[in-house]
């Protein structure tokens, strides 16, 4: 089996690239190994360039992905693939004196806040990445774009190997997120767990002090923790973290449904999208911020490729 490029890893980032790819005639094959874990289809998709703290090149980074959703959104929507987003805004809500100054947090609170005393609003919003991830995969397979379901083993030069075969192609991006260390990438998991509730959610991401809210799918996504490792699944203590943060935290929630409970591996270490030898790229360590940092990545991958226009 050959391609012009293989791309190792489906989730926000490798479909966007193998997308983008796509769209400009190359050759794509798209490997995912469909392991439990993967970051996309827990995250939270906040576009949040500001309140994550973001600075220097990486907020120019992510402040590019911001401007670019719009579009790509739109395109998406066109051919036949919408997702859930907003663009209203991204909050962050003072809890203290020394949090009302140095947020500047003058606003008043968009959505009712125990020990609120006001709020900063930033550009920002949200977008679903599981239907964003889903609606990639459709218009890359329209386009004539190739999807495996295999877990890579090696990569070789231009050959990509698994259990049940092989490919070769002219270029291979390794877009594998926590489990770059297989690959002898600096990537470690961290895991972060989720609660789905029902009721009333936020205009749209709002940061309260260790946690924050968004909307999803009608209901309200209470994030995050964060603990190292392998271990699967959420367990009792990040439950117990979740249920009393979402219900000391934020009075609308205190009788709000239960819908359910996500889990992902971060992938955590340092950001690397670059050339690691002829012919094999790479883009990891994007942590929290993969969906955010998704359109500056590709764009990058495609330059570095030679085929950005």
């Amino acid at each position: 089996m050959r391609a012009d490029v293989a791309v190792v890893g489906a989730g926000v980032i490798g479909a966007l690239a193998a997308y983008e790819l796509a769209k400009r005639g190359v050759e794509v094959v798209l490997l995912e190994a469909e392991k439990p874990g993967a970051a996309t289809l827990a995250s939270a998709g906040m576009l949040a360039p500001h309140p994550e703290g973001l600075s220097g090149a990486l907020l120019e980074a992510g402040l590019f992905g911001l401007e670019a959703y719009p579009e790509l959104l739109a395109e998406l929507k066109e051919k036949g693939y919408p997702v859930e987003a907003s663009f209203s805004g991204t909050w962050v809500a003072a809890l203290s004196l020394g949090e009302k100054e140095a947020w500047e947090a003058q606003d008043p609170l968009p959505y009712p806040v125990r020990g609120g005393l006001g709020a900063r609003r930033f550009p920002g919003g949200f977008v679903h990445p599981r239907g964003l991830r889903e609606a990639l995969l459709g218009a890359f397979r329209a386009l004539g774009g190739v999807y495996l379901r295999a877990e890579v083993e090696g990569v070789e030069g231009g050959r990509v190997s698994w259990k049940e075969g092989e490919l070769r192609a002219r270029a291979v991006l390794l877009c594998v997120g926590a489990w770059g260390g297989r690959f002898g990438l600096g990537v470690r998991p961290l895991k972060g767990e989720a609660l789905l509730l029902g009721g009333e959610a936020p205009p749209g991401p709002l940061f309260a002090g260790e946690g924050y809210i968004l909307p999803r799918e009608g209901g309200v996504y209470v994030g995050a923790t964060g603990r190292e490792g392998w271990r699967e699944g959420v367990d009792l203590y990040g439950l117990r973290w979740l249920a009393d943060y979402a219900h000391e935290r934020f009075p609308l929630l205190e009788g709000a449904p239960f819908r359910g409970v996500v889990w992902g591996y971060r992938p955590l270490g340092e950001l690397f999208v670059g050339e690691l030898e002829e012919g094999i790229y790479a883009a990891v360590g994007h942590g929290r911020n993969g969906i955010l940092l998704a359109p500056w990545t590709a764009k990058r991958l495609l330059k570095l490729l030679g085929v950005e226009g």
